[in-house]
């Protein structure tokens, strides 16, 4: 099942990637608060501040909390890169991201530049540990997977990400943009949602599509060879954007590096060796799925506006698979840590979350998504969305937690009394 490099025995305490999958869900009932209070023209608008407030209320409370916890997880077992005394690391980084994001993100909705400047030291702190602490294990790492070398690349795009994140927020604070701002703006976005985020998805679906689907590994040139050329072709954009060099070119090859990793982990999910029903199976095939619209959209521009583009990618594609992949990862981890610690009566894998839960979860998460899609026709739709979106999400919440306490107590009682689970 485990594939050559992978190590369960490094893995830190069970606590540490929970408290930020459990958080995930927190920011995206805000989110949906934010939807559903402030006007439509205001959260759908790129340019407008509640916006920019919305967006990284998912960047950062959703997208980097689930990967931040993935990675204090992934890094020691798919890498043997071992995080020391990994529960502090964990409280410093998980309690600064959640301030850093609270004050960030509500300095733009309320308008309240004070708490900008608590934002940005909070978030520093977080991000300047994790990668300064990445960077350094992954770069030691001797036993280089296509998954290490994706984790690198990672790594060097979310530092790259937060230093052009700092450079615009301080360029708030001095209400001075200059005439080259929107360059970094767009480079920041491309370094955070496809070097930060798309590579890491890519580099771990190289690993976890195979051993937690038995499905077909992915053709060796996408795996040793799109990650490095997508990292390239990121950098290269900055100087498109900087220079303002027509970008279509560029978007394209984007499009067709996007579409190449779509396509071969929708045929190795398809061609699974052995194809048992698993409901995150819905999550990951959504997610693929949504990748693919959103991309012919960015391609021919099909909406003037990038509110429909930034639903589909970033609630469509990103937060389905971060989802299916909570989904998959606390239940493995509970019985994982449960068994290594000599309990004899335990549930299995499947049994920590009950599947009909998980499928409720994905329809309303679905109709969340088309009802936001919607509403840019008929903005009386966003509050069906918004209302949808919330019950989503502490739908997520109570699904993860009962996972956590069903474990919790059973960690309570003898491991080797056979009614420890009933």
């Amino acid at each position: 099942m485990f594939n050559q490099g992978l190590s369960l025995t490094q893995a830190p305490p069970i606590s540490v990637p929970f408290r930020f999958f459990l958080s995930a869900p927190i920011f995206g009932v805000l989110m949906s608060l934010i939807f559903l209070f402030f006007p439509f023209d205001e959260v759908s608008n790129e340019y407008h501040n509640v916006s920019i407030g919305l967006i990284h209320l998912f960047t950062l409370g959703i997208l980097t909390m689930i990967i931040f916890g993935a990675m204090q997880q992934m890094m020691p077992v798919l890498a043997g890169a071992v995080i020391s005394k990994p529960k502090l690391f964990a409280n410093i980084i998980h309690s600064s991201l959640f301030i850093g994001t609270i004050c960030m993100s509500f300095s733009f909705i309320l308008d309240m530049k004070q708490l900008l400047y608590i934002g940005i030291l909070f978030l520093s702190l977080s991000f300047l540990s994790f990668f300064t602490v990445c960077i350094k294990l992954l770069f030691q790492v001797k036993f280089l997977t296509s998954t290490v070398k994706a984790m690198r690349l990672f790594s060097l795009s979310g530092l790259i990400t937060f230093i052009l994140g700092f450079y615009l927020a301080f360029s708030h604070i001095n209400l001075n943009m200059g005439e080259n701002y929107l360059a970094f703006v767009n480079a920041h976005i491309l370094f955070g949602l496809f070097g930060f985020a798309f590579l890491l998805i890519m580099g771990v679906s190289f690993q976890v599509i195979p051993m937690f689907y038995v499905a077909l590994d992915f053709p060796k040139f996408i795996q040793h060879k799109l990650p490095i050329i997508l990292f390239i072709t990121i950098f290269i954009s900055f100087f498109f954007f900087y220079f303002e060099i027509n970008f279509l070119f560029l978007k394209f090859i984007f499009v067709v590096e996007m579409l190449s990793f779509g396509y071969f982990a929708l045929k190795s999910l398809n061609n699974r060796k052995r194809p048992v029903f698993d409901v995150t199976l819905w999550y990951w095939k959504f997610s693929l799925i949504c990748l693919i619209i959103s991309m012919i959209i960015w391609m021919f521009d099909i909406s003037e506006s990038n509110y429909i583009l930034a639903i589909i990618f970033a609630f469509g594609f990103l937060y389905s698979l971060l989802q299916g992949m909570v989904y998959k990862i606390i239940p493995f981890l509970s019985w994982f840590h449960l068994n290594s610690k000599g309990y004899f009566s335990i549930p299995t894998i499947r049994e920590f979350i009950n599947e009909t839960y998980i499928k409720v979860h994905f329809f309303l998460h679905v109709f969340s998504i088309v009802f936001f899609v919607i509403a840019y026709f008929q903005d009386i739709f966003i509050y069906f969305a918004s209302i949808i979106f919330l019950i989503s999400n502490m739908l997520f919440f109570l699904n993860s937690i009962i996972a956590v306490k069903k474990y919790a107590n059973i960690l309570k009682t003898d491991p080797m009394d056979l009614s420890s689970f009933k």
